[in-house]
């Protein structure tokens, strides 16, 4: 009898061919046969729980030959014989058939691009294919007949015996996410697990195939991150286009209400007997001069949020402080306030926006008022400074005598729609921020929160 080469097959393939070679042996009282024959397939299934040992195998096959060939001696009779040579001859056809799928099998499962392997039923190794000693940087020596527990790292394989009792107790696939601690860093699996289990019915192990999505989870990670970015600048789009409306608004509001105030002063003067027309003449001016001024504000506004650059004029800081004051000093007397300035003479001129930076020091002035609303246990005092630094540096300061602001809100009190007011909006401060900024300078502010708030701006003069 020829020798036949073996590969392994699993449990129902060697049960679906066990009545075939009982079929095969029964037409000759062939114990033997029998024996040795239904021993060597026994084997294949229990080297598949097992070792998996092709040596055995062989030597169990080996045994089968020596036992037909004593067999085939003991016959006497031709026609015997005969019977034997047909029996022989189409159990080799069967191994032939058996090692046909198994060299495919196996094939099948060495160059799987997914790890493939299979364990008993206490959780040690009985196979495991090419990729997964890829992929977990092992070798099948170190990994057959050791569980998890021996291999990997203790918190990666209680998540892996953890869902191999899953499977076993559910008596059914199941489909969960694992990770892998591979050479190129943590991995995640997508691992199916099914039950191994016996003629009888009884789980003796799982099957499992764990397939790489990293890739696949990074991928979708970038898309969501994509995603929320696209919602965000949308939502910035929008916020943007709510801070311009409500900050036109805001500026707007300003010069809009003097120019309301020294209209009812021109009305009370030219009625006067005789009308006061010298102080009907001062407040036409305001308004025409209120006016530009809410003209001035509507262009800033444009140039400060199309960032178009307009041409820079020489400036004088003080100069601008003291148009500021005059604009709203029916504003300061109404609230009761008392005006102090120490105005430097002599600034270098600085190049910028005029209309800008007077907007900024017409919300600092106009703040600090409103700050002072509630002062009812002091008086009510206005500082305003300016004066050079070390020949490089222009400073503007504010000071009120007001309630102060919480020292817990300085570092946000610029950023937008953040507010100190019952009705404010959150904008005026950030834009002027912005603005200072944009001339190359810095906007701060401090408070101890009981004794006023002072706010400082800083302008390079180069």
């Amino acid at each position: 009898m020829k020798k036949i080469t073996t590969h392994y097959i699993d449990g129902a393939f060697v049960e679906s061919h066990r009545r075939e070679v009982m079929d095969i042996v029964r037409p000759i009282d062939g114990q033997v046969i029998a024996r040795v024959t239904l021993a060597v397939l026994g084997s294949q299934q229990s080297n598949l729980r097992d070792s998996m040992s092709r040596s055995t195998f062989e030597e169990q096959f080996a045994e089968l030959a020596r036992d037909l060939n004593a067999l085939e001696a003991q016959l006497a009779n031709s026609e015997m014989r005969k019977q034997f040579a047909d029996v022989e001859r189409r159990i080799e056809v069967l191994y032939e058939t058996l090692r046909e799928n198994c060299l495919l099998l196996e094939t099948v499962l060495e160059n799987s691009a997914a790890s493939v392997y299979a364990k008993r039923k206490d959780g040690r190794y009985i196979y495991i294919n090419h990729e997964m000693e890829v992929l977990c940087n092992v070798a099948r020596e170190q990994v057959l007949g050791k569980t998890d527990f021996e291999v990997f790292p203790r918190e990666i394989a209680q998540q892996w015996r953890t869902n191999d009792l899953t499977a076993m107790t559910a008596r059914r696939l199941t489909v969960s996410e694992e990770t892998i601690d591979a050479p190129r860093g943590e991995r995640f699996v997508l691992s199916k697990k099914v039950p191994l289990t016996s003629a009888s019915g009884e789980v003796e192990g799982i099957c499992g195939i764990s397939t790489d999505i990293t890739d696949l989870r990074k991928t979708e990670l970038a898309l969501r991150e994509t995603i929320m970015t696209l919602e965000r600048e949308r939502e910035n789009k929008l916020m943007n286009v709510d801070a311009i409306t409500a900050s036109i608004a805001h500026e707007v509001q300003q010069p809009l209400t003097a120019i309301a105030t020294n209209a009812s002063s021109a009305l009370r003067f030219s009625e006067k007997t005789p009308p006061d027309y010298g102080e009907v003449r001062t407040a036409l001016s305001r308004i025409v001069r209120d006016s530009r001024r809410a003209s001035e504000v509507f262009d800033s506004i444009r140039a400060l949020f199309r960032k178009t650059e307009r041409a820079r004029e020489p400036i004088d800081v003080s100069e601008i402080t003291r148009e500021v004051l005059q604009s709203l000093c029916g504003e300061l007397k109404d609230h009761g306030v008392e005006t102090h300035t120490e105005l430097a003479a002599e600034l270098p001129p600085f190049r910028g926006h005029k209309s800008q930076l007077q907007q900024v020091i017409v919300n600092l002035v106009h703040n600090a008022i409103e700050a002072m609303d509630t002062t009812t246990d002091r008086s009510r005092v206005l500082r305003l400074k300016t004066e050079l630094r070390g020949g490089d540096a222009i400073i503007f300061a504010v000071e009120d005598s007001g309630p102060g602001i919480d020292p817990t809100q300085l570092d946000e009190i610029f950023e937008a729609f953040v507010t100190t007011k019952a009705d404010g909006m959150g904008l005026g401060l950030a834009i002027c921020r912005t603005i200072i900024q944009s001339h190359g300078g810095e906007l701060s502010v401090l408070s101890d929160g009981k004794n006023g708030a002072l706010f400082q701006f800083v302008l390079p003069t180069n």
